[in-house]
This record gives C-alpha cells, sequence and structure tokens, in this order.
C-alpha cells in the first residue's frame, strides 16, 4: 500500500494529491503551504485522533489547533489520507471528519487501534526504566498523560523556531509554569531535547567537530570531543547553527533510543547553516534512515542546495541498486548516504503557478530534473545577465 495525502482548499493548499515516501521534499516560496502538508501528515500518524475521530469526540480538531492550523478549514476543504498499512482511510467533507475502516470492522479497527497504543506506551515507558505499568494506569493516561501524549501521534515534528531550544531550554519549565503562551510544536520539541540533554552527558557531531555536554545544569559546546575537547563555551554563546544543529540531531537520537516516535519533520533543515553544512545535515539525516528502524522524514525546504544533495544521493542508490557499485559509492560520498529512488518523492509547492503541486521527479530516471535543480538559480542569472550587459557597455564607452 502507499501512503497517501489529499489536500484541497485548506489554507494555501488550493489542490494536492502526494504519495508519501520514507524521504520526502516539499519545497516552496514562503506561505507556500509546506508547513501546513506536513502538520496535516503529521496529525495524519496520530493514533489516538483515529479514536476521537470513531469516537465523535468534541476535540477532534484539536490537533489542528496545536499546529494553528485550525482556522485554515474552508466551506469546500476536503482532506483524505490513507495510511500506508491499508487499514484505515481519513476523510474530511462537508465540514465533518469521518474514518474508514478498509480491511477490518470498525470495532475490530477500534480494538486494533486501542491496543496498539497501549503497547507502544508500555514499551516507551520500559526504554525509559518505568517498569510494571498495568493496563489501567496506561488506559487512565493520568500519572503519564505529557509523556504518552506525543507518543500515539509517532511522527516528531520540528518547527523552524526551533532555535529557541539552544538558547531558551533552560527556561523552558519557567515558561509552561507562567503559561507564556509558546506555540504546542516547540513546547513539545523543547521537552524532547530536555530529555535527551539528560540521557546524552556528551553528544558528538562529527561533521560539525563540536560536543554538547550538560553537567550539573550546565550546557556546554565543545571543539572536539572526550579527552580532546577545548574551548568550551555555553549553549547561548555559540552560533544560530550550532543552536539549531545540535538539539535538532539530539533529539532525534533519543526518539530512536527510546522509541518515542517513527519519523520525524523538519522544517527549514538549511536553517542558519552554510551550503556545506547542509549537505553535511542531509548526509546525517540519510544514514540515520538507512542503519536505523525509523520510518522517514518529511523536510520542508527553501533551498535549492537540499535537491541538489538529495539528487547525489539518489544517483548513488541507482549506482548502487543497478550497477552494484557501492565501493565506488562510498569512495565518493561515505557509507549508507545512498538512497533507493521508490523511497523518495519531492514536490514543488506554488500557489501563483497553473498546478499547485508538481512532482520534480523524473519517473524515468528516479532523479530530480536539471531543469528543476537551476530553477532556483535562474532569475539571479538573468539579473547577472542583465547588469553584465550593462557593465560591458559602459567599458565600450569609456
Amino acid at each position: 500500500m502507499e501512503e497517501r495525502l489529499i489536500i484541497r482548499n485548506f489554507g494555501p493548499i488550493t489542490d494536492m494529491d502526494v504519495v508519501i515516501r520514507p524521504c520526502t521534499i516539499f519545497i516552496g516560496s514562503q506561505g507556500s503551504g509546506k508547513s501546513t502538508a506536513a502538520k496535516v501528515l503529521t496529525i495524519c500518524r496520530d493514533l489516538s485522533w483515529y479514536l476521537s475521530i470513531i469516537n465523535h469526540d468534541d476535540d477532534v480538531l484539536e490537533p489542528f489547533k496545536k499546529f494553528c492550523i485550525d482556522e485554515y478549514f474552508k466551506v469546500d476543504t476536503y482532506l483524505h489520507y490513507t495510511d500506508i498499512d491499508g487499514l484505515i482511510e481519513v476523510v474530511f467533507r462537508d465540514g465533518r471528519f469521518e474514518l474508514k475502516a478498509v480491511s477490518l470492522s470498525l470495532e475490530d479497527t477500534k480494538a486494533l487501534l486501542s491496543d496498539k497504543i497501549l503497547r507502544e506506551n508500555k514499551s516507551l515507558l520500559e526504554s525509559l526504566g518505568v517498569n510494571d505499568v498495568s493496563k489501567e494506569d496506561l488506559q487512565n493516561q493520568q500519572l503519564y498523560a505529557p509523556l504518552l501524549r506525543a507518543n500515539s501521534r509517532m511522527m516528531l515534528y520540528i518547527p523552524a523556531e526551533r532555535n529557541l531550544a539552544g538558547s531558551m531550554s533552560k527556561a523552558l519549565a519557567s515558561m509552561i509554569v507562567a503559561k507564556i503562551p509558546l506555540y504546542d510544536a516547540l513546547i513539545e520539541y523543547m521537552s524532547v531535547f530536555e530529555k535527551a540533554k539528560n540521557e546524552f552527558k556528551e553528544y558528538y557531531v562529527p561533521f560539525l567537530n563540536v560536543s554538547f555536554s550538560f553537567n550539573n545544569g550546565n550546557e556546554k559546546i565543545w571543539l572536539g570531543q572526550g579527552e580532546n575537547r577545548h574551548n568550551p563555551l555555553p549553549m547561548q554563546s555559540c552560533s544560530s547553527g550550532l543552536q539549531s544543529v545540535l538539539p535538532l540531531l539530539m533529539s532525534i537520537d533519543y526518539a530512536l533510543k527510546v522509541n518515542y516516535f517513527d519519523s520525524f519533520v523538519i522544517e527549514e533543515p538549511e536553517q542558519n547553516l552554510f551550503p556545506s553544512n547542509q549537505r553535511e545535515l542531509l548526509y546525517h539525516l540519510v544514514e540515520t534512515y538507512n542503519l536505523t528502524n525509523f520510518r522517514g522524514m518529511v523536510l520542508t525546504t527553501h533551498s535549492p542546495y537540499i535537491l541538489s544533495c538529495m539528487n547525489v544521493m539518489l544517483l548513488a542508490g541507482l549506482l548502487v541498486e543497478k550497477d552494484g557499485l557501492y565501493e565506488e559509492v562510498v569512495r565518493v560520498i561515505g557509507e549508507n548516504r545512498n538512497l533507493n529512488p521508490s523511497d523518495v518523492a519531492v514536490y514543488r509547492l506554488n500557489p501563483s503557478a497553473e498546478k499547485f503541486c508538481v512532482d520534480l521527479k523524473n519517473p524515468n530516471t528516479g532523479l530530480i530534473g536539471i531543469n528543476e535543480l537551476d530553477s532556483a538559480s535562474e532569475s539571479i542569472g538573468e539579473d547577472y545577465d542583465q547588469l553584465y550587459k550593462l557593465y560591458i557597455q559602459e567599458l565600450r564607452k569609456k
């Protein structure tokens, strides 16, 4: 089965019908609907939300409120989500949600979802050292509600505001107590980072050659690792790129370690990063995908460098899959950085275009079209050409 998402007339999205792959990218300008699509997908991977639809609960729109997209609904809004297992379809039309059980009865589907949530929650708590949890405790979810509420959703959403996790993490508890109106996705992400800090006493990022340490409430960033690390700085004094990347990677690795989520969304992975580090971050994420049981990732981006880097890994995947050139590929880009084209989807969203959503992958080659990669820099090149002509004209006058 294919995981599929259809969105029509919802916020900035007019009409999109996409197949979600393990590595899915939405690219477009500001306000084009990239984050909206990613947020709807995140909601659609929430097992507890399915139960709220089946039970006709009053809070069925609560996830949309938490992502600040509840006002995006219109009279003619249509949403249709099909899960990858082919068990359920969620449809919104005529102002209401409906869940369709595909292969089982609605009651059996409800029981299956409830049991899966209980198993996932028990597994999470046991990985955190909380054992002998009764079924009643899990069902009531009173003692563990803050931790387990997000676990049923399966997808960690990492917002563009994530830099605050690095610069303000010490103040998280105070901000929550003071009821400062922070974005729910940001609070959740900062909470995951807090757990990651306590899990990893030292966390090293090879492509940046920096380590993070957390002792007695003090956060430090070091050059190097272990006995060779030096020049410590407080997290708040470090570059915005480090404040963005370190919490991001630590949170993902923590989620992997304790089986907290099975997939993640990253808004603007290029944020505050030089192009070469954008590439290394993407390599790192793909290595994580290839080496673990993570279901996959969704990226929303403005950056043509992200597309170019994905194309390199897609080409590497073709060389490995069709020609068996794994060792040759490793010598060029390293291990576990190749991507099977069937695992990747790339969509451009453009509200001003004749077709709102366009698949950028060539169906014949499995690669992103060269024209699509060049289009981002085309207008810059045109401006340069015109100015260069003026420059030549002035030189000739002299």
